[in-house]
């Protein structure tokens, strides 16, 4: 395991398990490139070029034994339908969030990248440059999975079942992005290293995930939020112009952060006072890029 940006840094690069994701398209090779996916009941009808744009660790989430492996056919319906136990709800957010992208970009002509490499008008390892044919997206996630501490003894297990329940959805409220990295205000900290590079990139400081859910039947709650990096880096500062540069160091190649902290909950139905619980987050940073629309086909989510 190696560091992304030093042994200090918050983020630290992985190498992802399961096999690598190759075969993507129609297995018996008769040309047919879209694969219907159900996932808990909403079906999407996705092609292999949509597939291909979803981040590392999402396509791993879909296909945690690989894309088509031999002998998987029991994952499918008799109609060719393949099975996924994965959130429609965070899928459709991403699939919305590149569909609009792709609509705001312009391909740079090969005339005008030949001007501005000859005026030096970008480095070659400026963002603007990096992505002349596509937008970068930042994608973050994190899985949060909660213990909650019996506020008294004697305790059934359905009365503490209550209790977990009642404990996510408040924590479901707490909604911020960085709300909760910022445990201290000192400078110089991995936690700010980290805010100040996604603000830099294309987050907000007070922004929200984009998506946040809890998991059937688990202590778990998933959260999803995507930015677009920020390319505009003629009128910054070269602290900020470097922050998001080294947001590329995540291409394709999801980085992971864990921590636990201890809350104490307010505000839970059914506790009296103050409920503790223990929390276990786990971040996902991944760099993509979302190329121009009409070099990608749309989805077409079906119901």
């Amino acid at each position: 395991m190696a560091a992304a940006t030093g042994s200090s840094s918050i983020i630290t690069q992985v190498q992802q398990g399961g096999p690598q994701l190759q075969s993507l398209g129609d297995p018996s090779g008769t040309g047919e490139e879209n694969l219907t996916l159900d996932l808990r009941g909403t079906q999407f009808v996705l092609s292999r070029d949509e597939l291909l744009t979803l981040p590392e660790f999402v396509l791993l989430s879909l296909f945690p034994n690989g894309l088509f492996p031999d002998g998987q056919v029991n994952s499918y319906h008799d109609d060719g339908i393949y099975l996924v136990d994965f959130d429609p709800n965070c899928l459709q957010y991403m699939l919305d969030f590149f569909r609009k992208v792709s609509s705001t970009i312009t391909v740079q002509s090969s005339e005008d990248e030949d001007e501005n490499i000859n005026n030096n008008r970008e480095t070659p390892s400026s963002p603007t440059n990096v992505l002349q044919d596509r937008a970068g997206i930042i994608v973050l996630r994190e899985d949060l999975d909660f213990y909650a501490i019996p506020p008294k003894r004697e305790m059934s297990r359905q009365e503490m079942m209550d209790v977990k329940r009642a404990a996510g959805k408040v924590l479901l409220k707490q909604d911020g992005i960085f709300s909760g990295l910022r445990r201290t205000d000192d400078t110089g900290t991995t936690e700010q290293h980290l805010i100040e590079m996604l603000t830099a990139g294309g987050f907000n400081a007070d922004d929200t995930w984009g998506h946040r859910a809890g998991e059937p039947n688990k202590a778990v709650i998933c959260s999803l939020a995507l930015a677009r990096l920020r390319t505009d880096t003629k009128e910054k500062d070269s602290n900020v112009v470097g922050m998001a540069q080294k947001l590329l160091l995540f291409w394709r190649k999801p980085a992971r952060r864990c921590w636990w902290e201890g809350l104490e909950l307010e505000g839970v139905e059914g506790v009296e006072g103050k409920l503790k619980v223990w929390i276990r987050r786990v971040w996902t940073l991944e760099m993509v890029g979302n190329p121009a629309e009409s070099r990608q086909q749309r989805y077409h989510p079906t119901f």
